[in-house]
C-alpha cells in the first residue's frame, strides 16, 4: 500500500496542528522508516474505524493517534530500533518504554486528552498479556485496539519497517490466528472487510486442517516380516534319546522267545 501523507484536521484555536507536525518532523529526521510506518498505520486505522461505523470525529481522533503512536521512539536509540525484534532483555525493556514515553510527551496538553490513552495502550493484548499496563478485553480503548491491528499488519508487510516482510496472505492469516488472543476479534473482522475483502476468514477447524496439510507426513516404517522358525532337523541321536530305552535283559528274552516256540512246535 502506497503511503499517503495525512492532513490533520484540528480546531483553529491553539497550536495543536503545529505540535503534531513538529513531532512528525522529528520522527522523520530520527528514522525515516518509522515515519513511513506511522503514515501507513494511520491509513489502515482510518479504514478500520470507518468500517466499524464510527463517527467522523472518532475517525479523525484515531487517525491522529495512529500518526503519533510511535513518537515515544524518539527516546529510544537507533541502535535498539534497528535491532528489533532481536533484542536483549535490557534492550527489550528499553524498547517497551516507548508507549509511556509517548504518553508523557503529550499528557499535559489538553488538546491531546483523547489521544494519549491510544498512544499508551496500542501494545496491549486482548488476553491481557501486552504492555505497559496489561489491560484486557474491552478495558483497552477501542482506538488502541484498532491501532494495534493496523500496526501489527504493517510491520509484517511494509518493506520500510521489516527487512524480512511476509506476504499479504501470510500477514492476514497471522491476524486471523491472533483474533481473540492478541487482538479484538471484531476489529480483525472489520480489517478483513475493509482492507482484505477477498480473503474470507477461515473457521478454526479449516485453519488446523490447512496447517496440518502443509506439514510433510512422516514416513511410515513397515515392520520387517519375522522369518518363520526353521524346523530343527531331528537327528538320529535325538530320536534315540526320545525313544524309551529297553533294558538289556528284556531285549535278550525277546530275541530268544521265537526260537523256543519254533522248537516246541516241531
Amino acid at each position: 500500500m502506497i503511503s499517503i501523507p495525512q492532513y490533520l484536521e484540528f480546531p483553529s484555536t491553539g497550536k495543536t496542528k503545529e505540535i503534531c507536525e513538529f513531532f512528525l518532523e522529528m520522527l522523520e529526521r530520527k528514522n525515516k522508516s518509522l515515519y513511513m510506518h506511522s503514515q501507513q498505520v494511520a491509513n489502515y486505522a482510518a479504514c478500520i474505524a470507518a468500517q466499524l461505523g464510527l463517527s467522523p470525529r472518532e475517525i479523525k481522533t484515531i487517525k491522529t493517534g495512529a500518526l503519533l503512536h510511535d513518537i515515544g521512539h524518539l527516546s529510544v536509540p537507533n541502535v535498539v530500533l534497528n535491532k528489533a525484534p532481536y533484542l536483549s532483555v535490557r534492550e527489550a525493556a528499553q524498547f517497551k518504554k516507548h508507549c509511556i514515553a509517548g504518553y508523557s510527551m503529550l499528557e499535559n496538553m489538553e488538546e491531546f486528552s483523547d489521544i494519549i490513552d491510544l498512544i499508551r495502550s496500542h501494545h496491549e493484548h486482548w488476553n491481557g498479556t501486552g504492555y505497559p499496563d496489561r489491560l484486557k478485553g474491552v478495558n483497552i480503548p477501542l482506538g488502541a485496539r484498532i491501532i494495534a491491528v493496523a500496526d501489527h499488519y504493517d510491520q509484517n508487510i511494509n518493506p520500510c519497517t521489516q527487512k524480512w516482510q511476509k506476504t499479504h496472505e501470510e500477514a492476514v492469516l497471522e491476524l486471523q490466528n491472533g483474533a481473540g488472543t492478541l487482538f479484538d476479534p471484531a476489529v480483525v473482522k472489520a480489517f478483513m472487510d475493509a482492507v482484505a475483502p477477498e480473503m474470507k476468514a477461515l473457521p478454526v477447524k479449516e485453519k488446523a486442517v490447512k496447517k496440518a496439510a502443509k506439514k510433510k507426513p512422516a514416513k511410515k516404517h513397515k515392520a520387517a516380516p519375522q522369518p518363520k522358525a526353521a524346523a530343527e532337523p531331528v537327528t538320529a541321536a535325538v530320536k534315540k534319546a526320545a525313544a524309551p530305552e529297553k533294558p538289556a535283559a528284556v531285549e535278550k528274552i525277546a530275541a530268544e522267545k521265537p526260537a523256543a516256540e519254533k522248537i516246541s512246535v516241531v
